[in-house]
């Protein structure tokens, strides 16, 4: 070491070497003699050397050591364990609501940067998001995100895999709250004894016109008949679906339903090739991790990797793309314990 010189800086007082020293594949650092508070490596040459350390991992971070109770430098903490899983946590921001385990993956050490979509979420809401490292039973740091405010307009239904906008001629028809109940008749009473259960859950019709994205851009002047009716068929199948879907509207209510008696109708006239849809839906629970384990409404992650050029430009594998361009969640349904006792554990 010379006090004072910078071999990773780029000035005239820096760098010896004609290129930047390569930091994409640092990934174990030896210190000793002194006392450490922290320990940060970044190939982001904007950083000036008087510029706080920032608090939350970056893409160009390449190692982040905070020396509390450990050695790990990396973007989770593993607790001095191996990192099997990693699981992603969802609570409204300033509340005391439980944190809602909503995916689970298994960790790949030949990728560096998993992507998470939450389609299921309320207007209007701010959401924190927590990242949870698992090795076998052994929950290691918890990695809170910053708030992220959500905002959408219009009625969907949505389940892994699907997200279809209720918009043209939608209809939400009668909804009739049900509560289970028996009436029994006493032979020596004037009143019947009325006996309640714990059923309480929604059922209701829906009508929509789907349309294309090609034809919502056409505004009328064209139908494609085969394009419209290949799309209807998609939409039937997504209904058809034993999955769990969610309706989620703009008002902020959201309901896990299982929809059924799907039926078709035919426009008149020059619109013969549209056709209207129309279904029936159950609530089956609530948006929870019992009712999102059960109906497969838990997800995975896309998975990518990227590394640095010389300059310390991020350069994405080949398979971001393709990983990117799947459907990049699948249903998992084997998790080893419930969301309270996770959560419980830090």
């Amino acid at each position: 070491m010379i006090i004072g010189y910078n071999f990773f800086s780029k000035d005239f007082h820096g760098n010896v070497w004609d290129t930047a020293i390569p930091t994409s594949h640092i990934d174990e650092v030896i210190m000793g003699e002194g006392i450490y508070d922290d320990l940060f490596i970044t190939v982001d040459t904007t950083h000036e050397k008087n510029t706080p350390i920032p608090d939350r991992w970056k893409l160009k971070t390449i190692m982040h050591s905070k020396f509390k109770g450990d050695l790990e430098g990396g973007s989770i903490g593993g607790g001095n364990h191996r990192v099997r899983n990693i699981q992603i946590y969802r609570r409204k921001h300033q509340t005391n609501e439980p944190w809602l385990l909503i995916s689970q993956f298994p960790y790949d050490s030949n990728y560096n940067m998993y992507s998470f979509v939450d389609r299921f979420t309320e207007n209007g809401a701010k959401y924190e998001y927590a990242i949870v490292p698992l090795s076998k039973d052994v929950m290691g740091e918890v990695t809170v995100s910053e708030p992220v405010q959500v905002d959408y307009e219009g009625v969907f239904i949505t389940d892994l895999y699907n997200n279809y906008q209720l918009e043209v001629d939608f209809n939400l028809g009668q909804v009739t709250y049900n509560n289970n109940m028996s009436t029994s008749s006493p032979l020596n009473g004037r009143f019947p004894i009325v006996t309640y259960g714990n059923q309480d859950y929604r059922t209701g019709t829906v009508d929509f016109l789907p349309l294309s994205d090609e034809q919502k851009q056409s505004k009328g002047t064209k139908i494609d008949g085969k394009l419209e009716r290949q799309y209807k068929e998609n939409v039937l199948e997504f209904l058809k679906s034993p999955q769990a879907k969610v309706i989620r509207n703009d008002n902020g209510d959201m309901i896990v339903v299982a929809t059924h008696g799907i039926t078709t109708q035919s426009k008149n006239g020059n619109l013969i090739d549209l056709n209207a849809v129309s279904f029936s839906f159950t609530e089956v629970g609530k948006l929870d991790y019992n009712t999102m384990t059960k109906g497969g409404l838990i997800g995975e992650a896309g998975k990518s990797r990227y590394t640095f050029d010389e300059r310390g430009n991020i350069v994405w594998a080949i398979d971001y793309i393709q990983d990117t361009e799947n459907a990049v969640r699948t249903h998992r349904n084997s998790f080893p314990k419930k969301l309270g006792e996770e959560s419980d554990k830090k």
